[in-house]
């Protein structure tokens, strides 16, 4: 298991590394706004942990790494929201038969999120494609912009806290 995450984390670091030395912080704002307002295979972890190793590295300070990516995280799942809460339900209503999506699924996924909303949201950052879709389906389900806005936030937070302050930090004790 910890090989595994090893060669994961050395997978991520190498995939994002070279965007953020060539375009720096505003690389890691717009692919974590990006991928949180729902673009799937917007590389959100990649770039975090590499930022992170970065950090340790002194190529960024962790004290800007690490608020930058939590306001874009934040601001990118708002941006889904309201996409979801402006579009959402009427789009899924008229088109998503053509994806195999039918009204009573629609109808479920509004109920379950209405009851369980804030810990999905919470949650939900730390698991694909959960993280890039929350904002969407919290707007498309009325979930309050309040209540997700708060429990985005704190999970953006924690999610950032993790993996970024995580890959600095694991960073620091294999260099020294």
């Amino acid at each position: 298991m910890l090989h595994w995450f090893l060669s994961t984390l050395v997978v991520l670091i190498h995939t994002a590394s070279p965007i953020l030395k060539t375009y720096g912080m505003l690389a890691l704002f717009v692919l974590l706004f990006i991928e949180s307002a729902g673009v799937i295979f917007a590389p959100g972890e990649a770039t975090i942990v590499a930022a992170g190793f970065l950090s340790a590295k002194g190529m960024f300070s962790i004290w800007a790494v690490l608020p930058v990516a939590m306001i874009a995280a934040t601001l990118g799942g708002y941006l889904a929201y309201w996409l979801g809460d402006r579009f959402g339900h009427r789009v899924l209503l008229r088109y998503g038969r053509y994806v195999g999506i039918k009204p009573i699924m629609v109808g479920k996924a509004h109920r379950f999120f209405l009851r369980f909303g804030a810990p999905v949201v919470l949650g939900g950052r730390f698991i694909v494609p959960l993280r890039q879709l929350q904002g969407y389906i919290a707007g498309t389900s009325e979930m309050g912009f309040f209540a997700f806005a708060l429990w985005s936030a704190i999970g953006a937070i924690l999610w950032v806290t993790v993996w970024g302050g995580g890959a600095y930090l694991l960073s620091g004790m294999i260099s020294g």
